[in-house]
């Protein structure tokens, strides 16, 4: 028996070997394609870009000396364009009359994962011109007619603003009050943590208010802030979403938005992204982010550094 358990394991190991052999095969074809058309692609036009040991390619089309290098865990904003590199058009935010948009530089914190990259070789206000093989852009990922498969792209970007904890802080409470303000919505508390709350039916005053340890069942749209279409949404009373209230790993604004509440009552919340989803991995472009998240290729539906609005029931408390 210790014989044939013995063949029949290495057997087992020569396979799944035989299986990375070949995944590494076919990664290191698309590695060795993708390369040699960004630099065909370089060559025919002229260009002159460095290489960075991550295998895209960069120009500086604009320096500011003395600012600040950008540092893994800044938070940044950027204005850029992306397209292939035959010039398809996948999404463009120039404007510099708006807001930059946000994310996180660090592991998994953007997509594409080339211009994430790329933060690190450039200072605060710099402008690069970014050519990126596929597998550091969308891989063989593909959206509609706007994004094929095995897509090598050039990106402009500027690295506009680094971004401090506080004054994303402040961005998001500007976004807010201004929300209320600009729609006319009333009823709203603003909380000492720094949600928005509305109750709109108190519920059933003989149900007991839910307090920490207790599961909570809730009905549920979630939205962006100021967007009609939920990003999310659970409204079956017979199949609520549920979860236990005071647990370390949940979202803060939940807690603080059901702790208290009883079965029937039904509320809104507008809650910023630190109590919120966090700083979830931001996508350009927008439109398919969704898409991402349904097929599992991010985590988090709610994009990052942006208030989240909620419209819940409570369905009942308790097992």
């Amino acid at each position: 028996m210790k014989v044939r358990f013995s063949i029949l394991v290495i057997a087992a190991m020569l396979v799944m070997s035989g299986c990375f052999n070949s995944f590494d095969s076919d990664f290191e074809r698309i590695v060795e394609r993708d390369d040699r058309l960004v630099k065909e692609h370089l060559q025919r036009n002229n260009i002159d870009a460095e290489a960075s040991p991550l295998g895209f390619y960069f120009l500086k089309e604009s320096e500011v000396e003395g600012a600040r290098n950008i540092q893994n865990g800044d938070t940044i904003g950027v204005y850029f364009e992306i397209k292939t590199l035959q010039g398809q058009l996948i999404a463009s935010y120039l404007d510099e009359s708006l807001p930059p948009k946000l994310y996180a530089h660090r592991e998994g914190g953007l997509i594409p994962r080339a211009l994430n990259f790329a933060s690190g070789l450039a200072r605060e206000g710099e402008t690069l011109q970014l050519f990126v093989p596929s597998y550091l852009a969308y891989q063989d990922y593909g959206f509609q007619q706007l994004i094929f498969p095995n897509s090598n792209l050039n990106i402009r970007v500027k690295y506009a603003k680094i971004y401090k904890h506080q004054e994303i802080k402040e961005i998001e409470e500007a976004l807010m009050a201004n929300y209320l303000e600009e729609n006319n919505v009333e009823g709203f508390e603003r909380t000492e943590e720094g949600l928005y709350m509305k109750i709109l039916s108190e519920g059933d005053s003989e149900s007991a208010a839910a307090g920490p340890e207790d599961v909570v069942f809730f009905t549920f749209q979630l939205f962006q802030l100021g967007e009609p279409e939920a990003i999310s949404e659970i409204t079956s009373e017979t199949n609520p979403f549920q979860f236990a209230l005071g647990r370390a790993d949940n979202l803060e604004f939940l807690d603080l938005a059901i702790m208290g509440l009883k079965a029937g009552a039904e509320f809104e919340v507008i809650a910023p992204s630190h109590l919120a989803f966090g700083a979830t991995t931001q996508v350009f472009p927008y439109q398919i982010r969704r898409d991402l998240f349904n097929r599992n290729l991010i985590a988090r539906i709610a994009r990052p550094f942006e208030p989240v609005r909620m419209k819940g029931k409570l369905i009942k408390v308790g097992n």
